[in-house]
């Protein structure tokens, strides 16, 4: 099965690291650019390094939407979007994980454990064991 992310995804997640570059430029340079410090109106020095800001806060957004989608980044509230969304992570994290139990030669192996139950509180204890570990009495 082939996994694809849409091509408005990708337009999305690229458009918002551009944003992000871009108001990094406009806040380096407006903070190292200032001739009058305490001047007003559009051309100000104090609202440039604001621009900067937002566009880096917005281009932030836009690529979180676009990498993990409206439903995974939490924008639009549908659990069953949100996990087909995020399928791709939770997939990583699981062969990350497989990967290292695999190198470690830790790979999981299924263990079947056979339990006794309490005739009178109904606790199972493992089989073994002659005492319920609840109420004590006999097994």
């Amino acid at each position: 099965m082939v996994r694809t992310v849409s091509a408005e995804r990708k337009a999305a997640h690229y458009g918002g690291i551009a944003l992000i570059a871009l108001g990094l430029l406009i806040f380096v340079l407006s903070v190292f650019r200032t001739r009058e410090p305490f001047t007003n109106g559009p051309d100000s020095p104090f609202l440039r390094p604001l621009l900067g800001i937002a566009l880096v806060i917005g281009g932030k957004v836009l690529s979180r939407v676009g990498a993990r989608g409206l439903a995974g980044s939490g924008v639009v509230l549908d659990p069953e979007r949100a996990r087909e969304d995020l399928e791709p992570y939770a997939r990583m994290a699981g062969g990350l994980a497989k990967d290292a139990l695999d190198e470690a030669g830790l790979a999981r192996q299924a263990k079947q454990v056979v339990m006794l139950e309490c005739a009178h509180c109904k606790r199972r204890n493992e089989a073994d064991a002659r005492f319920c570990q609840g109420c004590g009495r006999a097994l």
